[in-house]
């Protein structure tokens, strides 16, 4: 069964934004890795394989929390941890991205959550609804992500790990780039939703006031999701979702 948190102390707007042809529209913000997807440990894999290959370091990534981090962040750390130059970060990632297309043609484990196809599907055959990303993966790998699940169909724009920034920027960006890409007006808070299943989405969520939605599956149960009270929990999208975004 789904379980509903109660709200945070966050001051939200309790008016109704107009968009498209007088519809209020509801902005839906994803996660990719542990949200959209789970494939426990090939991200990680790829990009540790890449540092093997470009630079000869095995395991470059040990010790590194990944969970709801920026993969900007990430490789920094691991930069610094081994003494590599700065200026060879983009050289970096332009391979990364070489190996995890390459891990994801090859069969691994994982695929689409569960339910998150149908849940998708249903959604973006509403017209009151825009669904953008808001991840911390590089933009050239997260579409790679969506690809190889056949899920980059559902998606146009969204705010991405590219720049070290804290993660709400991103969640910032992506809002920016929905009312650009999809022509949208002012969005109250109560109808944008940062979606995702770590507690560094519900604490970007939180930080910007819009409505938070955590989902267990990904790497933390919902145990320790509801320890940072998001504004929804589910257990994952096979279970009833409608209510927490229309009521």
């Amino acid at each position: 069964m789904m379980r509903i948190m109660e709200p945070t102390s966050t001051i939200r707007v309790n008016r109704r934004g107009v968009n498209r042809g007088g519809l209020a529209v509801k902005l839906l913000i994803w996660d990719i890795d542990g949200t959209l997807t789970y494939t426990p440990g090939v991200g990680r894999r790829a990009m540790e394989v890449a540092f093997e290959e470009k630079f000869g370091i095995r395991d470059a990534l040990e010790g590194i929390d990944m969970a709801g981090g920026l993969d900007v962040e990430i490789v920094r750390q691991a930069f610094e941890r081994h003494g590599l130059p700065e200026e060879r970060r983009g050289e970096y990632f332009a391979h990364y991205v070489q190996v995890l297309d390459r891990m994801l043609a090859a069969p691994h484990p994982g695929g689409p959550t569960p339910g998150i196809v149908e849940a998708l599907d249903t959604l973006s055959g509403r017209q009151d609804v825009v669904q953008v990303l808001g991840t911390g993966n590089i933009e050239a790998g997260a579409w790679i992500k969506l690809r190889r699940h056949g899920l980059d169909g559902y998606f146009r724009t969204g705010g991405f790990g590219d720049e070290p920034v804290p993660r709400w920027k991103v969640i910032q960006a992506a809002i920016d780039r929905a009312r650009d890409h999809h022509g949208l007006g002012s969005l109250p808070a109560d109808d944008i939703y940062v979606i995702g299943d770590t507690p560094r989405d519900i604490e970007a969520g939180r930080h910007l006031g819009v409505q938070t939605v955590s989902v267990a599956t990904g790497p933390f149960t919902a145990e320790q999701l509801a320890a940072h009270r998001p504004d929804h929990l589910l257990p994952s999208f096979e279970a009833p979702w409608k209510q927490v975004f229309f009521g």
